[in-house]
């Protein structure tokens, strides 16, 4: 009876393997999956949103952010337009808008001293994405934190800044591959909580 069946338990083998390595293959986030085209847009003040790190030194979060959200959209999407949304643009179907860039820092001290122990950087990013149903969803994307034991934005620093636009990056990567999940995957947590209850949205 077993070696009757075999063949059948083969096949059922086989083509759950394949379904497998569909959903697991690397080219799956990076093959332009929607076969519509999506106008991408970012708020007007985004270009100027900046993160202060001294009396004379600012760093261009906006730009990081709107360079990044262009180059990573469109190795997923198919992009038909990229623009800043004025305030009274309608919501269109079919349209990505980068609304909210955030970078967080903190600084840790060597327990019971003034000395610097190390740094850290995270980002999060807010979207909003209007389906060709005209369903509009808001979405956040957070980076995970890196680290630095160089005091940022000192004389000897070299990378904090590389590293605010490593974390922006990967936030924004994180948001746009929530669009190609179905919703019940996105995952929620209190940090996207805090983002909504500071900017009072």
């Amino acid at each position: 009876m077993k070696i009757r069946n075999l063949p059948v338990y083969l096949l059922v083998f086989s083509l759950n393997v394949c379904q497998t390595n569909q959903t697991n293959a690397p080219e799956h986030f990076n093959s332009k999956q929607s076969k519509f085209s999506f106008t991408l847009q970012y708020e007007m003040d985004l270009p100027t949103k900046v993160l202060k790190v001294g009396p004379n030194l600012e760093i261009s979060i906006g730009k990081f952010a709107l360079q990044s959200f262009n180059h990573l959209a469109s190795q997923i999407f198919n992009v038909s337009s990229y623009t800043a949304r004025k305030e009274n643009d309608p919501l269109e179907p079919g349209t990505i808008i980068l609304r909210k860039v955030q970078v967080n820092r903190s600084i840790v001290f060597e327990e019971g001293t003034t000395r610097f122990h190390h740094a850290t950087f995270a980002s999060i990013v807010e979207f909003l994405f209007i389906k060709e149903s005209g369903e509009t969803y808001r979405i956040l994307g957070e980076s995970d934190p890196i680290q630095t034991h160089t005091i940022p934005f000192s004389a000897n620093d070299k990378d904090s800044e590389e590293k605010i636009a490593s974390t922006i990056q990967s936030a924004i990567a994180i948001g746009l591959k929530k669009i190609i999940q179905p919703r019940e995957d996105w995952k929620w947590n209190g940090r996207q909580m805090m983002f909504q209850q500071r900017n009072g949205n």
